[in-house]
């Protein structure tokens, strides 16, 4: 399955958003000493964390899901997914203009199936 979504980050507001990132996820945040470049992170981990929701059809547990899915990077800043604590075998990309976030997902254990 594949998740995407989309995030207006004009629109946004990073305390509701925050109520549903992890202590990890937040902390990455507030490393950011730039408060332009804060609102494009947070909106960058938060359409992470919809296009996985969408890719794993979480549907069905409820938005409350969303504090589950943990979006962590690399040293290199590279974004991977941990779901309940637990690195899962999915792929993400998360990208932002000045005005939007984007952020798409790829649940490959299903690619893994194909084969």
């Amino acid at each position: 399955m594949i998740g995407i979504d989309i995030v207006d980050i004009d629109k946004i507001n990073v305390d509701k958003l925050y109520k549903v990132f992890t202590d990890c996820e937040k902390e990455y945040v507030d490393s950011s000493h730039n408060p332009d470049r804060r609102r494009e992170v947070v909106a960058g981990i938060y359409a992470g964390k919809e296009a996985v929701f969408k890719a794993l059809a979480l549907d069905n547990l409820g938005l409350e899901v969303l504090k589950k899915i943990e979006i962590k990077h690399k040293d290199n800043g590279r974004p991977y997914i941990c779901y309940c604590g637990e690195n899962i075998d999915m792929e993400i990309s998360i990208s932002h203009t000045n005005h939007t976030a984007v952020a798409v997902a790829i649940d490959l254990s299903n690619l893994q199936k194909l084969k």
